[in-house]
């Protein structure tokens, strides 16, 4: 009978210990199917230091999870029982944690972390990019067209600057009104006047080149400068007798056209900025 008992005993013991075993082997087996099928290597992470990284596998956790509350770092971290993360073994601690438990929930379908859970996502995305790269073709275009326009001005008045000078007279001036649909006037400054070289004598009308059919809505009286019959010193291309300005170097350029090249500028910050988002697209969204 004591053996009996003692026999019924052991086998009741070994029947309680083999589904733990069992229980174990399942789920390593599980995790192991996991692990295979989400690695660390699929997250845009480079070095598993911070809980920014961390946030990555939490993110994708909440993706996926079929429990109706989210979870956040915090909860996991006690989860696994890590305190921070340091590593590549804190991440894929994390990583497993994160596994479990959406297996737990009944799990067994998921998108790996760049993958989106719907296409409509990316394909805004793709949209968005497809606007964004219009815009800064379009921008960056027009700012081509504006810096060469300005730029060319701009280089040819610093090339005044060994002008030979002589005396000149102001034979007329004026400045001519213009307005537009919206109310606003324009007015647009012209001089004429004589200068004298080498015994002979020529005709000029150009301020600067960059002042050449120079508009503005402010100067109203422009032509004060240069009233009719006053003696000023005109600037003689050494090489060309017939070209001359009354102004040279950078200081016959107006102060407003340096801010055209604003444009530029910023057309090439959008351009870098279009570029690398393009890129963490192609590499978090598609790849």
């Amino acid at each position: 009978m004591a053996d009996n008992f003692w026999e019924a005993k052991l086998n009741e013991k070994d029947e309680l210990a083999e589904p733990k075993k069992e229980d174990e082997s399942k789920r390593k087996a599980i995790a192991s199917v996991a692990k295979a099928d989400v690695d660390l290597a699929d997250f845009p992470v480079e070095t598993w230091d911070s809980d920014s990284a961390a946030n990555e596998i939490v993110s994708w956790y909440n993706a996926n999870r079929l429990a109706t509350e989210q979870k956040t770092l915090a909860e996991f971290k006690e989860l696994s029982g890590i305190k921070r993360i340091n590593s590549t073994r804190d991440a894929q601690q994390l990583l497993d944690t994160a596994i479990t438990t959406l297996q737990d929930e009944g799990c067994t379908v998921w998108n790996k972390p760049h993958q989106l859970p719907e296409s409509g996502t990316l394909k805004a995305k793709i949209g968005g990019l497809a606007i964004g790269w219009v815009f800064v073709i379009i921008w960056c275009g027009l700012s081509f067209i504006v810096t060469i326009f300005m730029g060319g001005s701009i280089l040819s008045d610093i090339g005044t600057e060994d002008w030979t000078p002589t005396d000149g007279i102001i034979t007329d001036s004026g400045v001519d009104i213009s307005s537009s649909s919206e109310g606003g006037d324009t007015y647009c400054l012209w001089v004429t006047y004589n200068y004298t070289i080498d015994n002979m004598t020529y005709d000029g009308y150009l301020v600067s080149h960059s002042q050449e059919s120079s508009c503005d809505s402010w100067s109203s009286d422009a032509d004060a400068e240069y009233p009719p019959g006053s003696e000023i010193t005109v600037y003689v291309n050494p090489d060309s007798p017939y070209e001359a300005v009354l102004e040279t170097g950078l200081a016959a350029v107006p102060f407003m056209m340096f801010f055209f090249f604003l444009f530029p500028l910023v057309g090439v910050i959008i351009l870098l900025g279009m570029l690398r988002a393009t890129v963490l697209t192609i590499k978090n969204e598609i790849f």
